[in-house]
């Protein structure tokens, strides 16, 4: 399995304290929805737009409409100027950093309406965020940009690890002086490291100050100059002095607990032991160790999981190709509608689509899908082996799986075969008792051979 520890080991070594500068500085620092800059007022303009409008997504990259995009723009605190014709979210660099924090904080989700996608503000998610105070606002956005605010979200892979890292990583760059760009600079590496959306981000919670120009024919944000503001740089001390890292490994899942014993030191215990804290809490324990930011107190809390019980419809669809002649294909969908019982597992699922289909079990299975953030998870078969901390199809129950009407799901079958299966969730009707196992309740086409005499084609 990837081990995020592997590529950034913490260092538990005593640090260097945190310079009295950057510590007065930050001590004396005032949040408003505009202070340090407009990273609140944003958020908080993106979300009541968003309650306003239905904003359709697409049905992959779940990207917001190009026809909502300019509107949007117009209402944030540094609206983008561009000269495309045909502008995608990525174009407004502003409004894809907060896509993504939005996305990462589970406040917007994707949900079906009407066989189109919608990015939904979550009534629950979004009620915690208003219970918090400014400050406690402003973190707990810096610590979804660090653990989860990725372009991973909108990607069929697997986050690795998060943007952050990048933007942590140039800083000492930019505290070396401006930077400036233009056409043919070498500083252009640098913000093709960053990234567009996360320099915005970087404006937006008044870490750097920015210049721009208007954008020339056909092209984007024209970025001219990034210069480091005092806070920026004291928080970027403040990071450094600090074991944030443990959030993230925290967040991966791996087995970290045995890696941050305290050990005696002069220095102030900024080594935390991890007990089912969050990434947020992880860095807000980190932050006050310094005795810095006393009145974050609060954190945004995500519902707990609700069960989903009932009968669940789904729609199991395969494309086979059909040879037509020597040198003719077609693509034909086949597919098949299984209703089950939500008391049973998602092993039982598996063998429900196999059975569908005419498949013998006789390989290994999983299931892959995108949870409430974007973020891709896979579930496996039991004897799975290459995957520690997997969770396996045996021990999840339909009612736990926390997915929606609508969801687009990836059944794999037989991992050296691959037969892919795309799954859709269309129902949860009401529980029937005597509904007790799995049945086809509507099929089209011919399932295809699981294991073809392709000596019969000679």
């Amino acid at each position: 399995m990837f081990n995020l520890f592997n590529l950034f080991p913490i260092d538990n070594s005593p640090k260097e304290p945190l310079s009295d500068s950057s510590k007065q500085l930050l001590s004396q620092q005032i949040f408003t929805t505009n202070q340090p800059n407009a990273i609140v007022q944003d958020f908080e303009t993106f979300i009541e737009f968003l309650q306003l409008h239905k904003v359709e997504v697409s049905a992959n990259q779940h990207a917001i409409a190009p026809k909502y995009l300019a509107d949007l723009n117009s209402r944030l605190s540094h609206p983008t100027t561009i000269d495309f014709q045909r502008p995608s979210q990525k174009s407004y660099p502003y409004i894809h950093g907060l896509y993504l924090l939005l996305r990462g904080s589970a406040i917007a989700q994707v949900q079906l309406d009407k066989k189109k996608n919608i990015l939904h503000i979550d009534p629950q998610v979004l009620q915690s965020w208003q219970q918090l105070s400014i400050i406690e606002k402003y973190f707990n956005l810096l610590a979804t940009w660090i653990y989860y605010a990725s372009e991973d979200i909108m990607g069929d892979g697997r986050r690795l690890f998060p943007e952050w890292f990048s933007v942590f990583n140039s800083w000492r760059d930019l505290a070396k002086g401006d930077l400036n760009f233009t056409d043919g600079s070498k500083n252009n590496n640098w913000l093709n490291y960053v990234k567009l959306h996360n320099l915005a981000l970087l404006n937006l919670f008044g870490f750097v100050e920015l210049k721009d120009a208007e954008p020339l024919a056909g092209k984007g944000w024209r970025v001219t100059k990034v210069k480091a503001l005092p806070f920026g740089t004291a928080m970027m001390e403040l990071l450094d002095k600090t074991n944030w890292k443990k959030g993230m490994l925290s967040e991966s899942g791996d087995d970290i607990s045995d890696l941050f014993i305290e050990k005696p030191s002069s220095s102030p215990k900024l080594d935390i032991v991890v007990q089912n804290l969050t990434p947020t809490e992880i860095l807000q324990e980190e932050f006050q160790a310094l005795e810095l930011f006393p009145t974050w107190e609060h954190n945004l809390q995500l519902p707990e999981p609700e069960a989903q019980d009932g009968i669940f419809t789904f729609k199991v669809s395969i494309q086979i190709h059909i040879q037509k002649s020597k040198d003719k294909f077609s693509t034909e969908t086949i597919w098949r509608k299984i209703a089950i019982p939500s008391h049973l597992t998602l092993y039982d699922f598996s063998c429900a689509i196999l059975k569908a289909f005419d498949f013998a079990n006789d390989h290994l299975h999983q299931f892959t899908y995108k949870d409430h953030q974007g973020f891709k998870q896979s579930i496996y078969h039991p004897y799975t082996q290459y995957e520690e901390n997997a969770i396996f199809t045996d021990k999840v129950l339909l009612r736990d799986w926390q997915i929606n009407i609508g969801d687009r799901i990836t059944y794999v079958f037989d991992f050296g075969d691959w037969w892919e299966f795309n799954v859709v969730l269309e129902s949860i009707d009401e529980p029937d008792p005597k509904f007790k196992k799995a049945k086809v309740i509507d099929k089209k086409g011919k399932a295809p051979e699981q294991y073809p005499d392709y000596d019969d084609d000679e």
